[in-house]
């Protein structure tokens, strides 16, 4: 069985996981571009970020906050670990572990920030300020579609 070429416009045109995909596939190649002279992904500043403005209780805390499966969370974290830019503690609560960022986390912060700026004064140039707010709300919301 094939399927007819009126059905894989139809994919093509309206489905919501290929043109998220598209969109996401272009961003982080932005920021990884902007980013490569400070030594780290877009990932890795997303997630040095979000450790060092929270304090995440667990692994699983820390991963439902950016929606990333804990296998995979721990994959991206070990990167971090091994750079010494996070280490490990363990958490107050149970026998869960947390993250935190070490100085030299904090250092590749303060080093990748003009980079991350310039990145997002990009988009930020392409974008008004109402449409890039409208953007953030929308993809909220296709995130709590996806999740319900």
């Amino acid at each position: 069985m094939t399927i007819e070429k009126e059905k894989i416009t139809d994919i093509a045109n309206r489905c919501a996981s290929v043109r998220t995909l598209m969109t996401a596939r272009s961003i982080t190649r932005l920021y990884d571009q902007a980013l490569k002279n400070a030594g780290i992904t877009g990932t890795q500043f997303s997630l040095l970020v979000a450790i060092g403005s929270h304090n995440f209780n667990s692994i699983s805390e820390l991963g439902d906050a950016l929606n990333i499966e804990k296998s995979t969370l721990s994959r991206n974290l070990k990167p971090l670990i091994d750079a010494g830019l996070i280490e490990r503690e363990k958490a107050n609560v149970s026998r869960a572990i947390t993250h935190r960022l070490t100085a030299a986390g904090q250092q590749k912060l303060e080093t990748a920030f003009p980079l991350w700026q310039a990145a997002q004064a990009r988009v930020e140039e392409e974008l008004s300020q109402d449409d890039l707010q409208a953007g953030y709300r929308f993809m909220a919301r296709l995130r709590q579609a996806a999740d319900n």
